[in-house]
């Protein structure tokens, strides 16, 4: 396993504070066999629908400026998961700034699979 840090005590607190689901439990195990991780963001109330905000927790951000190339790594995870057979359109990983700066986004659902 590679290392896996966490941002804050406040990131760690929002890792904890929901059970995670079994589909991104499955896909973090798979990364951190890969790559470190840096976790930024787990359970977070938004005010939107967001996969931050439900139990089980569906979604995490990672830190994205500890790869060399980001966008390789959001290719890498999205080649080896599925999100949803159903909703091709939606990716398990998506690197994208949504307003707190450059990350990497993960995401699954009762759908998600291993490629």
């Amino acid at each position: 396993m590679k290392g896996i840090r966490i941002k804050n005590s406040d990131v760690f607190l929002e890792l904890i504070e929901k059970p995670m689901h079994p589909k991104l439990k499955e896909m973090l195990v798979w990364f951190m066999g890969k790559r470190d991780i840096l976790f930024t963001c787990g359970y977070e109330k938004r005010d939107y629908d967001s996969v931050h905000d439900v139990d089980p927790l569906q979604g995490v951000d990672i830190r994205s400026w500890i790869y060399k190339d980001p966008k390789k790594v959001e290719d890498e995870i999205n080649n080896a998961w599925v999100y949803d057979p159903d909703r091709p359109n939606k990716k398990v990983a998506i690197y994208h700034n949504s307003g707190r700066g450059k990350h990497i986004h993960l995401q699954a659902c009762d759908n998600t699979i291993k490629a």
